[in-house]
């Protein structure tokens, strides 16, 4: 662990490096407040972080009209390794990441970068203390680097004299891969443009003409290739987000899991369905159907389907909240469980399925023809005159189609 005079000095030299290049940049990138940046690295969805050139503001103090990428003459590449390793050989594993340049055309005095990773991943310091390797294409330069949080670094470099960069490794980081890592994970890492308010993001030279503001344009928007480390292998299911509908007043405790839960999704099969009630001491009682302002508690089988495993990290959501799972091993699936509250009956809902439609309509025209009756008519005398007839239908065709609510 960093000690906390080593985190002080760290931002120090991080502070110092931008104070130095907002001396070395007087008519460049300085700007006077930092634009926010969600770091978009870390959803930790393991999906691949494209290079986003939206984030990239031409500096006002260049007093030129806006310039097209296209008005620079070559292809400047700034890229992060794309690696991929074999899960049970990669757990704890400490894996150097290259970001590399080539096709710069101008030399450059001045750089300075964000880069972005997935906070999975543990940024390791080198012997000296520093978070990122300085590479052959920064040699001569005065470096540096901060963490300007978890998840997200920054890299300085400037020279006296612009220095002409052949193709080279920029830098690198050394990064500490999951111990729990598991097959089909992905860990983005790259750049985004950023300003935090001292100095924006720059790649510059000395003389700030055109050539060299079209090439940092160029850098900024067409130039950075973002990378990845990825533990090989398909990926195994994490989350199950489930919809449970909610139960009404009277409505029968089926087991259905197609009758209750509205997005299975796929790789995921749901069975043995149990309902509970809860009584005030939170033991469980047998249940047949549902009362309003009580609690129930839902216990359900979750497996994975064709002989798929789900990850040691699996968890159940369901209507927004953490599921209980009731065992060890989850990979094979295994029982959760999770409670819901009744409330009452919806005004129309005949067949008390949770929602007013058309269904409940042909309810009540096959009660009137004597086709279905229903087992509590009341539920459908919607004016209150004690008879089940068209105006019941009327009443509730207006409430659907929004002209006159029931009440």
């Amino acid at each position: 662990m960093r000690k906390k005079s080593e985190r002080s000095l760290s931002f120090l030299t991080a502070l110092m490096m931008a104070l130095t290049l907002a001396l070395f940049l007087p008519d460049t990138a300085v700007r006077a407040k930092a634009a926010p940046y969600e770091n978009y690295f870390n959803k930790q969805d393991d999906k691949e972080v494209k290079y986003d050139s939206s984030y990239w503001i031409q500096p006002p103090s260049w007093n030129t009209p806006k310039i097209d990428p296209r008005d620079f003459d070559g292809w400047v590449m700034l890229f992060a390794d794309k690696i991929g390793l074999e899960p049970e050989y990669a757990h704890g594993k400490v894996q150097r990441v290259y970001f590399s340049l080539l096709g710069v055309e101008t030399p450059v005095s001045t750089m300075k970068f964000h880069i972005f990773y997935d906070t999975r991943l543990k940024v390791v310091e080198n012997s000296k203390g520093e978070l990122i390797n300085p590479g052959k294409a920064v040699e001569g330069f005065t470096t540096g680097s901060a963490m300007v949080e978890e998840g997200q670094l920054a890299f300085y470099a400037y020279s006296d004299t612009a220095v002409p960069i052949e193709k080279a490794s920029l830098f690198t980081i050394d990064f500490r891969v999951p111990e729990d890592a598991e097959p089909g994970e992905l860990y983005p890492i790259g750049m985004s443009y950023v300003d935090d308010g001292v100095v924006c993001d720059t790649f510059m030279g000395n003389n700030h003409d055109f050539a060299e503001k079209a090439q940092m344009t160029f850098v900024f928007t067409k130039g950075i290739y973002n990378g990845y480390i990825w533990m090989i292998g398909d990926p195994r299911t994490k989350k199950a987000d489930l919809t449970l509908k909610t139960p009404r007043e009277g409505r029968k405790t089926s087991t259905d899991p197609n009758e209750w839960f509205g997005n299975i999704p796929a790789g995921v099969e749901i069975s043995d369905m149990e309902w509970t009630e809860l009584d005030s001491l939170n033991e469980f009682g047998e249940v047949d159907q549902f009362t309003a302002g009580k609690v129930y508690g839902l216990k359900f089988r979750l497996t994975p389907t064709n002989g798929d495993t789900f990850s040691k990290k699996f968890q159940v959501i369901v209507n927004g909240k953490k599921a209980d799972y009731q065992g060890n091993d989850i990979t094979n699936g295994g029982f959760f469980i999770t409670d819901i509250e009744a409330l009452e009956r919806l005004l129309g809902d005949i067949n008390n399925d949770g929602k007013v439609n058309v269904t409940d309509i042909l309810q009540i025209a096959a009660h009137i023809k004597g086709k279905r009756i229903l087992p509590d008519p009341k539920i459908a005398d919607l004016n209150g005159d004690g008879k089940v007839n068209i105006t019941d239908i009327t009443k509730l065709a207006a409430h659907i189609k929004g002209k006159r609510l029931l009440y």
